[in-house]
């Protein structure tokens, strides 16, 4: 699959794929605080597109290049060239992979090794979970710019925090390091820098010994039942429940 060959040539971002099928992104503009432009959107799209129907690949990480930032949001520079008010809609619409990385049918884990602010930290929260060193610092700051999140934080903050914290974090622009990013189940945990990188290799390696149809399967109904109603929910969940069984049964015939 050409989105997840490593040696292809990439601007913005690396890939590689380990023995176990784990997947790790990581965002490479070191230079440039890993931000977020053009480049590293459409890239990250094309493997996210690759991803979702490739089932060597089993969990995908997400990480940045160095050790100071994770991603520090969009990239001002080239988000400041002139362009108009059209152009601008269009750019912003466009950039969507933030919402094929939330609706991958794999685990993703989120590994927060510096700064993760406005889109970049809108990235990790659109993973399933995130493993964040003490150090690291987490925000939605867009408000101190007189801007907003647009890569779904109002949406998914609150779904994890609850509205009245959201609105806090939201309102003033907060920005929090590790533990306290744990305490408010913002993060699955809050490691040592020089542990970040085996905690989630040892969560990914758990991970990808899982099937891999029920874990799709789970994933697809845990992110559907945020948007049904509870019963609804429930008879999603029987249903997915049925179907794996159904597989099971299939494959022992």
């Amino acid at each position: 699959m050409s989105g997840l060959q490593p040696e292809r040539s990439r601007e913005a971002i690396e890939v590689g794929l380990d023995d176990r099928g784990v997947l790790t992104i990581t965002l490479a503009r070191p230079d440039a605080a890993n931000s977020r432009n053009q480049a590293m959107r459409r890239e990250l799209a094309e493997v996210y597109t690759a991803v979702a129907v490739d089932d060597t690949v089993r969990v995908v990480v997400l990480t940045g290049k160095g050790d100071r930032h994770f991603c520090a949001g969009m990239d001002l520079k080239e988000a400041g060239q002139p362009e108009t008010p059209v152009e601008r809609r269009e750019r912003l619409r466009s950039a969507r992979d933030i919402e094929q990385l939330a609706r991958l049918p794999r685990p993703t884990v989120a590994a927060i090794n510096g700064y993760a602010l406005g889109g970049g930290f809108e990235m990790a929260l659109a993973c399933d979970m995130r493993v964040m060193a003490t150090d690291a610092k987490v925000g939605l700051t867009e408000v101190r710019h007189g801007l907003m999140p647009g890569g779904g934080g109002t949406q998914r903050l609150p779904r994890l925090i609850g509205a009245a914290k959201a609105a806090e974090l939201l309102y003033l622009g907060k920005v929090l390091d590790g533990p306290a990013a744990e305490q408010l189940g913002l993060v699955n945990a809050a490691v040592p820098a020089a542990d970040l990188h085996d905690r989630v290799s040892t969560l990914a390696g758990a991970l990808a010994k899982q099937s891999l149809t029920a874990l799709r399967a789970t994933k697809e109904t845990l992110l559907a039942g945020a948007e049904l109603p509870l019963s609804a929910g429930i008879e999603k969940e029987l249903d997915g429940l049925l179907f794996l069984i159904q597989e099971q049964q299939a494959a022992r015939d």
